[in-house]
């Protein structure tokens, strides 16, 4: 894949006027695009959390996970009406296969946010997507079995199938209370992150940098330790053990090395892969929430209420900004434009 094409996959601004004028476009949605409902849906869980333990207005969480419903809904039917063929073909794109999972992590996020309201429907979601989840995890991997994968389009994103949906699916099973289920994805995690953890850094470490479309990926090493702990709180609750303050370290040191990364992320153009950023800095802050709620330290409420709103406000801005990309055409990626008559039928297919 060379670079025109990563850009393409990965939904970054077109400049072609051209297919805006044809007739019977087919917009092309990329995976990644579902990292617009998982940067919401963990808003509102933040929110929800924040309103659970510091008094936070419950109606801010039922908004933002409105939104993001909303915005997952819209998403899933625009990128279903692109057909199998496809969809098969993104399992295949190592660039945007990963983001699949985002998808199916959004839905966990969504699910336990409607427990206070629904615990019925609650964990009924749940379990349907902890059923698809696997089903997704499981043939990702299968594909990267097959061999073939390209470095350059290799990610952290990578961390999705498995981790992701290992970890917030734990997280969603534990709070609609499927506690086994919760043990179960709490391994599959694990398993993942500790089998994807060594590669995603070789990758890193040791060969060129990313390319700048999948760059923002990078923001998605914070995002482990956080997912992980706040699964992991829900499984052990109670007083921190060895393993809860080994997650707690680790996250701290990968606050520290997105600090570092900072002056690249700062020379990035705007893309829809910008919302890379949202989940990892909205997971890390609910997983710092909980470890305030547990030690309540002295301005414990000062510190929650920074991490909500500096949260959301990174959000907001990133959100803000996919608005303006969209109302000035520079959003999705070229789209697709369907043969007009037989003739372009046939020149098509030849």
């Amino acid at each position: 894949m060379n670079a025109t094409d990563l850009t393409t996959n990965l939904g970054a601004p077109s400049t072609d006027t051209r297919a805006r004028t044809r007739s019977r476009a087919v917009v092309r949605i990329p995976p990644n695009f579902f990292g617009i409902a998982l940067g919401l849906s963990g808003l509102a869980a933040l929110w929800l959390y924040a309103s659970d333990s510091f008094g936070a207005p419950a109606i801010v969480a039922d908004a933002v996970a409105v939104v993001a419903a909303a915005s997952w809904v819209v998403l899933t039917f625009a990128y279903l009406r692109q057909g199998p063929r496809q969809i098969l073909a993104d399992t295949r794109d190592a660039a945007v296969g990963p983001f699949l999972a985002a998808a199916v992590i959004s839905a966990f996020l969504l699910g336990a946010s409607l427990e206070p309201h629904a615990p019925a429907a609650a964990r009924v979601v749940v379990i349907v997507f902890l059923f698809l989840g696997l089903l997704v995890d499981g043939w990702l991997t299968g594909q990267w079995l097959t061999g073939g994968l390209e470095e350059a389009t290799f990610s952290p994103a990578f961390f999705l199938p498995g981790l992701g949906i290992g970890f917030v699916g734990s997280d969603a099973a534990s709070t609609v209370g499927l506690h086994s289920l919760a043990g179960l994805y709490f391994g599959v995690g694990v398993i993942s992150w500790v089998f994807m953890s060594s590669v995603v850094l070789n990758r890193m470490f040791f060969r060129p940098r990313l390319a700048p479309g999948l760059m923002p990926t990078l923001a998605i090493e914070v995002a482990p330790p956080a997912v992980a702990g706040n699964a992991y709180f829900l499984i052990h609750p109670g007083a921190p053990d060895l393993l809860m303050l080994g997650l707690g370290g680790y996250a701290a040191v990968m606050v520290v090395a997105q600090v570092r990364l900072l002056p690249l992320y700062r020379a990035l153009r705007f893309t829809p892969g910008f919302w890379s950023f949202t989940f990892p800095p909205a997971a890390i802050a609910t997983f710092a929430l909980q470890w305030i709620a547990l030690d309540k330290p002295v301005g414990g409420s000062v510190y929650a209420w920074s991490l909500v709103a500096g949260v959301t406000g990174l959000i907001g801005a990133i959100a803000a900004r996919t608005v303006i990309a969209a109302r000035r055409g520079q959003l999705l990626p070229a789209a697709s434009v369907a043969p007009t008559n037989a003739a372009s039928e046939t020149a098509q297919r030849a």
